[in-house]
């Protein structure tokens, strides 16, 4: 079966793991498109292959002269317009699944076409868990409707997608869900190196894992670790924040560091290889995933959570979006957009080591049982092969 996978911009090694166990069952091409994330995603990639094969895409940024080009871009990072696929639907034609992400992007709309067009079903992944959300733009609203209307199928990874999917219209024999994976014997509890990130033995080091995006509440996490050096119960404590991501925000978390006078307390790793990720875990002694809740956002699932309970690494969360049923009883939660109760539920999970290590058998225990590599992979197979077999029964035409 010759599958199409259309993430855009947004291929990364995490959500990709699962192929490496199909490449000897489905012909998976992956169509990206180049972007300014996608090359933050890429410094990320080890070079582990994943039995997927490429073709570009491209923005309608890349159009035009130079000038233009330049012009397009100033407005795209003003916010003032929203780049757009390139028509590529015909290159969909002999495909027998298009598998794309989310309902509103317009490689989505390209999904779609080809299945007008030619009949291709199409399978769309749905992360988004705030109902109706999306919506305000107006070119945007009919991409997700048409979306909702015209796709033969919808994978979720959570509860909280599922039902925000009915409650937009969706049938429940038209949603899938299943858990996405880690690769829990990569990601394992293990030896540690902590001189390959710049840490020093005697640190209790708190561990970030992501974009710096005010959304991941990285803000709230700075401010709890000003309350934790304060703290006079911690006193002679080594604490360090270690953040790992691309450098998108970084300007401003430095910024507040520095007013919030922990700058010296914080180290920015930058992005670390996919590969070398087991070691940032386990050299951690919690980790912390503080995202918040916005009116267009809030935490869709969190892969780093699921590696760091794999690791058998400490973590903290919070209840934003999908959280809570991801993290189960195995990691600590606390009040999103809420500095007070991160810098408590830190302060006690250092001034208690008994805590951590409970925590940490708990994470890789629900890690094992919730979040194998293997499941998901069979778990995306029998998609990939209900919706062939429909196809095939259907004479390749749309629903």
């Amino acid at each position: 079966m010759k599958v199409a996978l259309l993430k855009g911009n947004r291929f990364n090694p995490w959500h990709l793991q699962a192929y490496r166990l199909l490449h000897d069952r489905f012909s998976v091409t992956a169509f990206r498109a180049e972007s300014e994330i996608q090359r933050y995603y890429l410094e990320q990639d080890d070079g582990t292959p994943l039995g997927l094969s490429y073709e570009a895409i491209h923005y309608d940024t890349e159009m035009g002269g130079l000038a233009l080009r330049l012009w397009n871009r100033v407005l795209d990072r003003a916010g003032v317009r929203d780049p757009r696929i390139l028509p590529f639907h015909v290159r969909l034609r002999d495909f027998d699944l298009i598998h794309t992400w989310e309902l509103f992007p317009s490689w989505t709309e390209e999904a779609l076409e080809a299945r007008r067009k030619f009949g291709v079903p199409v399978a769309v992944m749905v992360w988004d868990n705030i109902p109706f959300n999306m919506e305000r733009d107006g070119e945007m609203r009919a991409r997700k409707r048409r979306a909702l209307e015209e796709a033969d199928l919808f994978l979720v990874h959570t509860e909280r997608s599922r039902r925000t999917l009915m409650l937009e219209g969706v049938s429940a024999d038209r949603i899938v869900q299943f858990a996405p994976g880690v690769d829990t014997d990569l990601f394992s509890p293990g030896p540690y190196h902590r001189a390959d990130l710049g840490l020093a033995a005697d640190e209790f080091v708190i561990l970030f894992v992501g974009f710096l995006f005010a959304r991941k509440g990285i803000d709230f996490l700075l401010m709890a670790l000003k309350g934790l050096l304060r703290d006079d119960a911690l006193a002679g404590r080594k604490i360090r924040l270690l953040m790992v991501g691309a450098a998108l925000g970084r300007e401003r978390v430095e910024t507040l560091a520095r007013r919030l006078g922990v700058t010296q307390a914080c180290t920015f790793a930058g992005s670390v290889p996919y590969g070398q990720m087991p070691n940032v875990f386990r050299s951690s002694n919690a980790f912390v995933l503080p995202s918040i809740a916005t009116e267009e956002w809030q935490e869709q699932f969190g892969m780093s959570l699921i590696e760091a309970m794999a690791c058998g690494t400490p973590a903290v969360s919070t209840y934003s979006g999908a959280i809570p049923e991801i993290a189960g009883d195995g990691a600590a939660l606390c009040q999103p957009n809420d500095f007070l109760a991160l810098y408590e539920t830190l302060k006690d999970l250092i001034l208690r080591p008994e805590r951590r290590e409970a925590l940490g058998r708990a994470g890789r225990a629900r890690a094992l049982s919730h979040f194998g590599l293997q499941a998901n992979a069979d778990a995306l197979a029998a998609v990939y092969e209900q919706c062939g077999r429909h196809a095939g029964q259907t004479g390749n035409t749309p629903r």
